[in-house]
């Protein structure tokens, strides 16, 4: 019974990382969404966020099976809106 219950908690736990992965990769691309919006408006944007959240990715990422998350700079956003043209 208790390998059964080490199983179960394994992968009890291992389901929660990849629930928070989803979570945090779904909010990252939100940032990113607006700050290209932004970006595209020439409105003032930072990619604080989207890299507090790619910092977050990439510490879940330590612990096993979550893949990593690039960190994003004003330059590859302002890149990525020049090419969307």
């Amino acid at each position: 019974m208790s390998v059964h219950k080490g199983i179960s908690d394994q992968l009890s736990k291992k389901n929660r990382e990849i629930n928070l992965f989803i979570q945090l990769d779904k909010e990252r691309e939100a940032a990113i969404a607006r700050a290209v919006a932004h970006c595209e408006a020439n409105e003032e944007y930072t990619t604080d966020r989207i890299n507090e959240l790619s910092s977050q990715i990439n510490e879940l990422a330590k612990q096993g099976s979550i893949p990593t998350r690039t960190y994003v700079t004003n330059a590859m956003i302002e890149e990525y809106c020049q090419k969307k043209r």
